[in-house]
């Protein structure tokens, strides 16, 4: 194995069959585990998409109601429970346009929702003020699950203090100067202060690396989750951060499970892959909208997509369904999510998540992705890292 000793991998003991809401039509086959006294489906659908204003915007299309309620319906009669957004998806259209889809739900459906919502680093100097704005967003008086999106440090800030696009959306390729951040500490009181009043079910982070963690646990706080970027092509956390989450009690909510479409396995060439899908460490840092100054692994990437396409055929199974279903293996990981803009998507992936793979099958994926992982190493930002002068922009630590 590449690295460090790899997490063992299994399926939870803890896994739950019963829907949270006994009324609900729950896909028979989904399964659930405990997130306090909630039930959380281990395929969340991911909502970034959600508020897309068109052609402009990252995702290319303008995101209707009349969509978002269909998916939204869709996901919870087939099972899933959990919806996850953040108020800088669509510059909070993305909480309106869910919060209108929930609403929308017959009462049945509605009763097992468990929503997760971010605030971006830049607001946590009045982390009420923004908590409260999300849930007036959503239509609800107490949001489910509430995460620090980014550490609270002037590095994680400047993405957020970057430039816009045409249509108003992030230009990715940019950062902006911050002159100092909120106090990290202030902030995760403010939100136990939030807990206590009832405003917040449950707290958690995103993108938090150990030492990070260490510090707000510091604090006193009781941290639920902490979301973080995890596929087969991307492994960082297995390094530290996932055996740190166990020993502590942190469920890990993986997102971008098909590392924003690599793993549909789509593209055979690197130049194939759009400027947006390539701007992650795994590319030259020279490439349009990148931003993170390194050569990248082009090569070795397009030898393991080689490889995962040829046991996806060996297996006769799409390499789509492996990718979903292969973090979930992992018994640090709840929950994973994924993002969808069609129903049949949506229906793909569920039925991608309650696939059983094997030991032998596992063993096959993680020795065809072992190289890169080591190739990598242990920096979990997908998008920031070491420059050619040495400058370590990195965000989670």
């Amino acid at each position: 194995s590449a690295g460090e000793a790899p997490i063992a991998m299994r399926r939870h003991a803890s896994d739950y069959f019963d829907p949270a809401s006994k009324r609900a039509k729950a896909n028979k086959n989904m399964r659930y585990r405990a997130l306090g006294d909630q039930l959380v489906s281990v395929l969340g659908l991911g909502t970034w998409q959600f508020g897309s204003a068109g052609a402009e915007d990252y995702w290319g299309l303008e995101f209707t109601d009349e969509l978002a309620i269909e998916l939204v319906r869709t996901a919870r009669e087939s099972g899933i429970t959990y919806f996850d957004t953040a108020e800088d998806y669509a510059k909070g259209n993305s909480e309106e346009q869910l919060g209108r889809a929930v609403s929308a739900m017959s009462p049945a459906l509605k009763s097992g929702v468990v929503i997760g919502s971010k605030i971006l680093p830049n607001h946590c100097g009045d982390v009420r003020e923004h908590c409260k704005a999300t849930c007036a967003r959503l239509g609800v008086e107490c949001i489910d699950l509430y995460m620090v999106h980014w550490p609270i440090d002037q590095n994680s800030m400047a993405h957020f203090a970057g430039g816009h696009t045409a249509s108003g959306g992030r230009d990715y390729a940019s950062t902006g100067a911050v002159s100092e951040a909120p106090p990290s500490q202030k902030a995760f009181q403010e939100l136990m202060q939030l807990q206590s009043e009832g405003l917040i079910k449950h707290i958690g982070v995103s993108n938090f690396g150990v030492t990070q963690l260490k510090e707000a646990l510091e604090t006193g706080v009781k941290i639920a989750v902490n979301q973080l970027c995890y596929n087969l092509i991307w492994r960082a956390i297995e390094y530290e951060i996932l055996p740190f989450c166990e020993q502590n009690g942190i469920a890990v909510f993986a997102y971008s499970p098909l590392m924003q479409g690599l793993l549909t396995g789509r593209w055979e060439t690197t130049d194939e892959v759009p400027s947006y899908r390539a701007r992650n460490r795994l590319f030259s840092g020279a490439r349009d909208k990148s931003r993170h100054g390194e050569k990248g692994q082009e090569e070795l990437l397009m030898r393991t997509m080689a490889r995962l396409r040829e046991i996806a055929c060996e297996e006769g199974i799409p390499l789509t369904d492996l990718a979903l279903a292969w973090p979930l293996c992992n018994r640090c990981v709840s929950t994973v999510i994924a993002g969808a803009t069609k129903p049949k998507q949506l229906e793909n992936n569920i039925k991608a998540v309650c696939l059983e793979i094997s030991p032998e099958l596992l063993a096959k994926l993680n020795d065809a992705t072992d190289e890169l992982k080591l190739a990598m190493g242990p920096n979990a930002d997908p998008w920031q890292g070491v420059h050619e002068d040495g400058k370590d922009d990195g965000r989670i630590r």
